[in-house]
């Protein structure tokens, strides 16, 4: 498997300024298809989770290279920001079955992970490094006995594991800061499951919260597919749930301490493959993006209201008790517009297509949203804020040459077929591991 890095880059001339992407390829070393990949909050560390049942953290590293050996004995500076790399800082068996979904926290609860497999979810905690010298892990370095072929320096342990579910988790995603150390899990039966860690100084312990079944409000049982969270501090907390038919948004209702459905979308045609909160700064209004099964992309403008309710005693036995009712302003979200945006177009050819899109992410700002499908593209659209229309602005071609990736693969097939041999020795439940697959994951940073 091959990983390829995209990243937009501007340069200054003296008349005009144009837009360059510069690209990073490198061996996943993964034996199988990479399902998942996600960032931390700093976009500096990067998970990936595969059919191989594991797991791999990468650091985005300044990296010696050949060129700045040569110039140490000169006593040359080198410190340009084309030795920075992606290099493997640990791996660790997750699941005893493929591994289809990971997700970061928050670095403010320290370095966690959640990964999910099957009907289990595990939630992995880093350990301290024992000491601070290593040798920077290069694509021909083997990795049987560790990072830099040395004693490992960054190991992972489990700290909780969650069998709630009954059928396959399909979404995990872990809350926004401000609402606590809190993770939502969607699984295939259509049930979303919250737990909370009350304790952030005994993480072993993910009472769960609350639980709801989201189809209860559509035409029939179907799974969940997907989740977002909203991402606003100044909303309450809200997230987005896609299905096989529908997206619908819930919100936390605090006096019942439930979760409670206040906007269903129209129905799609096709399943929804993933949704995606784009965060919210200074914008009177909220974006969603989903993307569905067809090559359909939409995304939901939805505008903030807020409506004036009283609280009225409940207790309406009690006619004696005086009345105690008061008014209070509570935040609304209305839909306002569905845009639809043509994935099959590209802005190098007049060409047209069906193809799929089958993940979906904003940047930082919410003002770009980045799509990757099928074809080895990713597309990074554009709001023009005149007349509203989406506009693909630029795309990242992430599929290399076959001769380029047949290079990779062979340079780390030995080393990876060895790595696996030696860590899968004690374990050999079963798992077919597609190792001939030639597969590509891409990804790409905002800024």
């Amino acid at each position: 498997m091959t990983i390829s890095m995209g990243d937009k880059q501007q340069q200054q001339s003296s008349n005009s300024t144009t837009e360059s992407s510069s690209s990073e390829v490198f061996s996943s070393r993964h034996l199988d298809y990479v399902h998942h990949v996600a960032f931390d909050c700093y976009g500096r560390r990067m998970a990936t989770c595969s059919g191989d049942r594991f797991v791999r953290i990468w650091d985005y590293v300044l990296v010696a290279s050949s060129d700045d050996n040569n110039n140490d004995n000169n006593n040359e500076s080198t410190t340009s920001t084309s030795n920075l790399s992606w290099q493997l800082s640990s791996e660790f068996q997750a699941h005893r079955g493929s591994v289809t979904k990971v997700t970061w926290c928050h670095s403010e609860f320290g370095t966690l992970v959640a990964t999910c497999g099957s009907s289990d979810i595990k939630i992995w905690e880093e350990q301290t490094p024992q000491t601070s010298c290593f040798t920077p892990l290069t694509t021909n370095t083997p990795i049987g006995g560790g990072v830099g072929g040395g004693k490992a320096l960054k190991s992972w342990i489990v700290k909780a594991h969650l069998t709630e579910a009954r059928r396959d988790v399909t979404a995990l995603e872990f809350c926004p800061r401000t609402f606590g150390l809190q993770l939502a899990t969607g699984s295939a039966d259509g049930i979303c499951r919250m737990y909370e860690a009350v304790d952030l100084m005994n993480l072993s312990q993910w009472p769960m919260k609350a639980s709801w079944s989201a189809a209860q409000n559509l035409d029939h049982n179907s799974g969940i597919t997907c989740l977002s969270w909203c991402p606003s501090r100044f909303e309450p907390q809200t997230l987005a749930l896609g299905t096989n038919t529908h997206v619908s948004l819930w919100r936390y209702h605090s006096p019942s301490r439930q979760y409670v459905s206040i906007m269903t979308f129209p129905k799609h045609p096709g399943s929804v493959l993933d949704v995606s909160w784009a965060p919210n700064v200074g914008r009177r209004f909220h974006w969603i993006a989903s993307c569905e099964n067809g090559g359909v992309l939409r995304v939901y403008q939805l505008k903030r209201t807020m409506t004036m309710t009283s609280d009225n005693d409940n207790d309406t036995n009690m006619e004696e008790e005086e009345d105690t009712s008061s008014t209070k302003q509570q935040k609304e979200l209305e839909l306002e517009s569905i845009k639809i945006l043509p994935t099959g177009s590209s802005i190098t050819t007049t060409s047209t297509s069906t193809s799929t899109s089958w993940k979906c992410e904003w940047n930082v700002t919410g003002t770009v949203l980045a799509t990757s499908g099928d074809g080895g593209i990713v597309q990074l659209w554009k709001c023009d804020t005149s007349s509203g229309q989406w506009k693909c602005v630029s795309e990242i071609n992430g599929a290399t040459t076959t001769n380029e990736i047949n290079n990779y693969n062979t340079t780390s097939a030995a080393a990876s077929a060895a790595n696996h041999n030696m860590m899968l020795n004690n374990n050999t439940i079963g798992s077919n591991s597609s190792s001939g697959s030639t597969t590509a994951a891409m990804m790409m940073q905002l800024g």
